[in-house]
């Protein structure tokens, strides 16, 4: 058997699993922000809709974990067409479900599919193309594919639930990636992979990692709806799980096959690589979590409408990827990151003077700075990640590398709402201290108030509870706003100082030839 070197890279494959990565980078991001019209649907509170989410991100750690012993076990081009299989059939369980329930077990499904995508691209760049030999190349278009698509999420959700309704969120899926599974049912069709490294997987420390993680990921994405440690089961579950994960790992540094190679925590660009990329995603934030609340609830506006706003970052970031990936043969990545978390601060700091009253369009420059800063730490944090990746500990690489772009926006998520909450709680008593009824300026504001109401009734204390009600609107909107600008200002200052820190880290030159030429793992075919 011949090394990848030797051989012509499977570019057919590669392109088949570059649409299947952008395909399950997308569409779970879609469901986000079309997260409330979903739980309208199926008749559901919105704390209850939003545990369709949480169970799509719980499907996809079970999707990582197993997806490269998959792979190896029956070849990697069956393993893209069982993937596809699996993913247009779960779609299609999610547009036909008729309550929570079933739709929770499809969205497990689809999360399960939905996550192997993104990583079945990245395990073949891995295990196909060599240093200088295409690998560069094929990790700058897996930043490309999970980063670039971004900023169009909002208006393609938007769109197909506006035209079509919820359900061809999913019809949409299913259709799209039809493609996908009849292209990938033609490549690598001579790979017949070695069914004992799938029957003969570490599959208990399997079990116990995915259990331990799934504990973790429940409680991160749902303890801010339930108050952290109001609810018993939140630290429960986060004690729980990190108990087991220790269990997993000690399993994991005992057996002879592990499921991961844990070893590759001990070069230093890999770890904070991982810590970046775990930590340091206000990008995404800002397209998922910040525009949509602030617009949604202050002006009302709808997923489709958000879209138009967050747009503005897809050109910005596919001018960074295409600069970076340029700047990165040259020259040293922390440059690159440096830059990307500098955007990101730039981005939060323009929107510091926020106010009820910001139109839409002044949030448009927020958003293309931040896609400039997707762009440049998408591919500088895998240059980190996968720096000096051998072809034995590349599919480790890629299983933790893909965990944390599922648990940096369940973490990103957590930490900003708690902190915007915990700052509107705190603005929200100060203002309700200053609105005193003997105050002159709240009396007056009452008084114009209610000469507005009473044009429209005859009714004097009717008028006079709508102007009350009306002051009370506004000073929980001014508070949510003091709230969000209070987070643009801390995230501006954390994420400046990340680009100043960046320097302090080990440096990941520009590419070099390699030392020595790795061999394939046993059990990939040729």
């Amino acid at each position: 058997m011949s090394a990848p070197a030797e051989q012509k890279p499977p570019y057919a494959a590669l392109a088949v699993a570059g649409y299947g990565a952008v395909l399950g980078s997308l569409f779970p991001l879609v469901a986000v922000f079309s997260a409330a019209d979903i739980s309208g649907g199926l008749d559901v509170a919105a704390d209850s809709g939003a545990l369709v989410n949480t169970f799509q991100n719980l499907g996809a750690v079970a999707g990582i974990l197993a997806t490269p012993a998959l792979a190896f076990g029956i070849g990697r081009g069956r393993a893209m067409s069982v993937v596809a299989a699996g993913f247009v059939f779960s779609s299609i369980l999610c547009a036909l479900a008729q309550n929570l329930p079933i739709m929770l077990f499809a969205r497990t499904l689809h999360g399960v599919f939905g996550g192997a995508m993104p990583l079945m691209f990245m395990l073949l760049v891995m295990t196909t193309l060599a240093p200088l030999s295409g690998r560069f190349e094929g990790m700058a278009l897996f930043a490309a594919s999970t980063s670039l698509f971004f900023g169009i999420a909002a208006i393609v959700g938007g769109s197909l639930v506006d035209t079509f309704g919820w359900r061809s969120l999913f019809w949409a899926q299913a259709l799209l990636a039809l493609p996908y599974w009849a292209l990938s049912t033609k490549v690598m069709t001579s790979e017949k992979g070695r069914i004992e490294m799938l029957t003969g997987a570490d599959w208990p420390n399997f079990i116990l990692l995915f259990l331990g993680l799934g504990m973790v990921l429940i409680a991160g994405s749902e303890g801010e709806r339930h108050f952290w440690l109001e609810a018993w089961w939140v630290p429960a579950l986060l004690v729980g799980g990190a108990i087991v994960i220790v269990s997993a790992v000690l399993g994991l540094l005992r057996t002879a096959k592990p499921l991961l190679i844990l070893a590759v925590f001990r070069r230093p660009t890999f770890t904070w690589g991982i810590i970046l990329s775990l930590f340091f995603r206000f990008g995404q934030m800002f397209a998922v979590y910040i525009v949509p609340s602030y617009l949604g609830r202050l002006q009302g506006y709808r997923p489709v409408d958000t879209g138009t706003v967050l747009s503005a970052m897809a050109p910005t970031t596919a001018v960074a990827l295409v600069a970076s990936y340029f700047w990165a043969r040259r020259f040293d990545s922390r440059w690159l990151l440096s830059a990307g978390l500098a955007s990101f601060s730039a981005a939060a700091a323009l929107c510091v003077p926020v106010t009820p009253e910001w139109a839409a369009d002044q949030l448009r420059a927020g958003a293309a700075v931040a896609g400039l800063g997707m762009g440049f730490f998408s591919v500088a944090v895998l240059r980190f990640a996968t720096y000096q990746v051998t072809m034995q500990d590349g599919p480790t690489v890629g299983i933790i590398f893909n965990l944390t772009r599922v648990f940096g926006i369940v973490s990103g998520l957590g930490i900003l709402s708690h902190l915007v909450v915990e700052r509107e709680k705190f603005h929200s008593a100060a203002l309700v201290e200053s609105l005193s009824t003997t105050s002159p300026e709240t009396t007056q504001r009452l008084v114009q108030s209610a000469g507005a109401f009473a044009r429209f009734s005859a009714d004097g204390d009717l008028a006079h509870s709508s102007a009350i009600a009306a002051l009370g609107r506004a000073a929980g909107g001014q508070a949510f706003t003091l709230a969000f600008s209070d987070a643009f200002l801390i995230s501006a200052i954390s994420l400046a100082m990340g680009a100043v820190v960046v320097w302090a880290l080990p440096a990941v030159p520009a590419e070099m030839p390699a030392p020595q030429r790795n061999s394939i793992p046993k059990g990939i075919a040729a």
